[in-house]
């Protein structure tokens, strides 16, 4: 299913190199679900399941046609994944299928690099990541316009999960709302003027609300229903008092997730 592994190093039916025996966790991430017995009956009681992390294991074939080089893409292979010094870093691939995804990954357990008797231009790695966020995104991030003037527009986030997106409020505009009427949910500021050639960045998955200097301004918020685009089409309706300048609109950004591949 996977082509080519692109970043942090090229590795695959591309690579002259890096040979990609074997991918394991690239279906879907790892579930919690809440439970709890129910004294008298049969069974348990399960009210919620939630996606958490995401373990990914690759077993990579390393070659060359001498035992120096083969030493140097060794070395290679490793620094391009010493992630406990570089921190978090993007795993990016191509599907068989076409898809250009990514997550942002982890070391999870040690490199594993045997070095065999009798094996000096070739070998074979095993490497476990672990992804704090449980879904695949595209590596285009997509955009749509809103006018306040239209009052409201259509939005698909693609790919087959639920994903949060930014909204960036262009002003002049004084407290703006912004509701996903499809899901019936609500941010709106209160008090709140940007104006013209200024904006506001919502950040619906963190919940952060800051202006273009990056001060934040979630003190004006007065309805908080941070919200995110399920799959299809999601109608945006969004409302304040306009004024007579600025580009007076809402620019919502996101990156088509994949639960697996």
């Amino acid at each position: 299913m996977i082509a080519n592994i692109t970043a942090p190093l090229a590795m695959g039916q591309s690579s002259s190199y890096y040979t990609l025996r074997q991918a394991e966790g690239f279906g879907s991430a790892g579930v919690e679900v809440v439970k709890w017995k129910r004294p008298g009956f049969h069974g348990v009681k399960t009210p919620r399941a939630f996606w958490r992390e995401r373990i990914m294991r690759l077993i990579i074939g390393v070659r060359a046609s001498d035992s120096a080089t083969y030493e140097t893409k060794r070395r290679l292979l490793q620094s391009s994944f010493d992630l406990p010094r570089d921190g978090l870093t993007l795993l990016k691939f191509v599907t068989q299928g076409g898809l250009s995804l990514q997550a942002y990954v982890q070391l999870n357990a040690q490199i594993q690099a045997p070095l065999n008797a009798g094996e000096v231009t070739i070998g074979q790695f095993r490497l476990e990541l672990i992804a704090e966020d449980p879904l695949f995104y595209s590596q285009t991030e997509d955009t749509d316009n809103i006018l306040f003037s239209d009052g409201s527009g259509v939005v698909d986030p693609s790919g087959n999960s639920s994903v949060y997106p930014t909204v960036r409020i262009y002003g002049n505009v004084e407290d703006p709302v912004i509701t996903n009427t499809t899901l019936g949910l609500t941010v709106n500021f209160s008090g709140l003027t940007v104006g013209a050639g200024e904006w506001v960045d919502v950040d619906m998955l963190n919940q952060t609300a800051v202006n273009q200097a990056g001060v934040s301004v979630f003190e004006y918020i007065d309805s908080d229903d941070f919200w995110w685009l399920q799959e299809g089409n999601n109608t945006i309706t969004i409302s304040g008092s306009t004024g007579s300048s600025g580009d007076r609109k809402i620019r919502v950004s996101r990156r088509a997730g994949y639960i697996g591949i």
